[in-house]
């Protein structure tokens, strides 16, 4: 038999980690093979690939960066 932790590189606390040990040392002890991976998470943050230009939007307002309060909180314009 044959146990395989899986560990992100972001472990999230030192009790995890002390317990992964403990674990592991009790399966050594008892001649268990035991292996702890370290694995980066599955998924892609879609932050790292976000493309401006496929997301913009053209609103047609000349000042919008000016004015951009106006536009989304009726703030007074600047200009």
């Amino acid at each position: 038999m044959q146990l395989t932790i899986n560990v992100s590189e972001i472990v999230p606390n030192e009790k995890i980690v002390r317990l992964i040990t403990k674990i592991e040392e009790i399966f050594v002890k008892e001649g268990v093979s035991c292996e702890v991976r370290k694995k980066m998470p599955a998924y892609d943050d879609p932050w790292d690939n976000l493309d401006i230009d496929e997301i913009a939007v053209d609103t047609g307002i000349k000042d919008f960066a000016e004015n951009h309060d106006h536009y989304l909180y009726g703030a007074e314009k600047r200009s």
